[in-house]
């Protein structure tokens, strides 16, 4: 009787240790799993941000433009799209890409564009004057550490 209370003891011992394993097992494959869905999932996750500078917003439309790396159409083309078939086909390329460049100097300036392998990133960064300071809002898809990265180059341009 004493050996059948030392084995069932001993067995429910080793089921005890076996749902612990599997229960550490399970948690690791869940560790995983959650990493790769953020790999996958990088380029779906939104972020967006407003911040208001004292600055000029001239200023500071030059100074984002260079910092996040925008360009205008002109600078993107290298070509004239009214003479040159291929350089209005690369225009329209470039806006379907979702490529915006809007500016009403001193009030107003809009870019968007796609960065990055097959455009997997994408930011939007808008300039409003508000009374004597500037408005900046952005938008941004993409990673974290993109989302972070243009935030920097946003406060670098406002410093």
């Amino acid at each position: 009787m004493k050996t059948l209370k030392i084995t069932t003891a001993l067995f429910i011992l080793g089921i005890i240790s076996g749902c612990a394993e599997l229960s550490a097992i399970n948690h690791k494959v869940g560790d995983w799993a959650g990493e790769i869905n953020r790999t996958l999932n990088a380029d779906k996750q939104q972020f967006s941000d407003t911040l208001t500078s004292k600055r000029d917003i001239d200023t500071l439309y030059v100074r984002i433009k260079r910092n996040v790396g925008f360009e205008t159409m002109e600078e993107m083309l290298k070509c004239d799209p009214e003479s040159n078939k291929n350089c209005a086909w690369k225009k329209s390329a470039i806006a379907e890409g979702g490529y915006v460049h809007e500016k009403t100097p001193g009030v107003y300036y809009r870019m968007a564009d796609s960065f990055g392998k097959e455009g997997r990133y994408y930011a939007e960064v808008i300039l409003e004057k508000e009374g004597r300071n500037t408005l900046i809002s952005w938008r941004v898809k993409g990673s974290q550490d993109f989302a972070n990265q243009i935030k920097a180059d946003i406060l670098k341009a406002v410093k």
